[in-house]
């Protein structure tokens, strides 16, 4: 009975990933561009976490309720008081999403997300050198469907990130995301 169930919900599973979901682009492929808020989950006392923006760029390929992203992400995550020094994430990363419930004309997403990327900093010669790490995370989000070509994205996401290495240590590698993208389908 337990390979029966096996089978019936694996074969449920990979219907509902091939139906198409409500408020994806109905074409394939897709580019999207967001805006980020990003907020250090761990404060250092050398730093303030004032300065959060960002952006991000992803190529995204959808068939059916799941869809894959590679792109590339660039946000300010630390910032000196009185110095105009900052510290910038940037991150190559894959983001696989699944649609969990989709309505008429928006859907809600579950997204992971794994990459590679290490701390820049604005003025290299004040900063030890950085080698890539990895990263990880997750999150979700609700798309909505603005014509058939144009969706937008509003999400939210929690990733442990590449940290600032230094004599004192590490910096915060946590970090809380909010992005609001468009989506363009080719």
């Amino acid at each position: 009975m337990t390979v029966l169930r096996g089978v019936l919900l694996g074969g449920g599973l990979a219907a509902a990933a091939l139906l198409p979901a409500a408020a994806q682009s109905l074409q394939r492929i897709s580019l999207q561009g967001s805006g980020a808020l990003l907020f250090a989950t761990r404060e250092d006392p050398d730093y303030a976490s004032k300065r959060r923006l960002g952006y991000e760029a992803q190529l995204r390929y959808t068939f059916g309720r799941l869809s894959l992203g590679a792109g590339y992400q660039r946000s300010t995550v630390f910032a000196f008081e009185d110095n105009p020094l900052t510290l910038a994430l940037s991150f190559g990363f894959v983001e696989p999403r699944y649609v969990v419930a989709a309505g008429r004309g928006f859907a809600f997403y579950l997204a992971g997300r794994a990459g590679i990327g290490k701390i820049v900093c604005s003025r290299p010669a004040d900063c030890p050198s950085q080698n890539l790490r990895p990263g990880v995370g997750g999150g979700g989000g609700l798309l909505f469907r603005l014509s058939r070509r144009l969706s937008a994205d509003l999400g939210g996401q929690f990733f442990q990130a590449p940290a600032l290495s230094g004599p004192g240590g590490d910096l915060s590698s946590g970090y809380a995301m909010v992005r609001l993208g468009l989506s363009f389908g080719l």
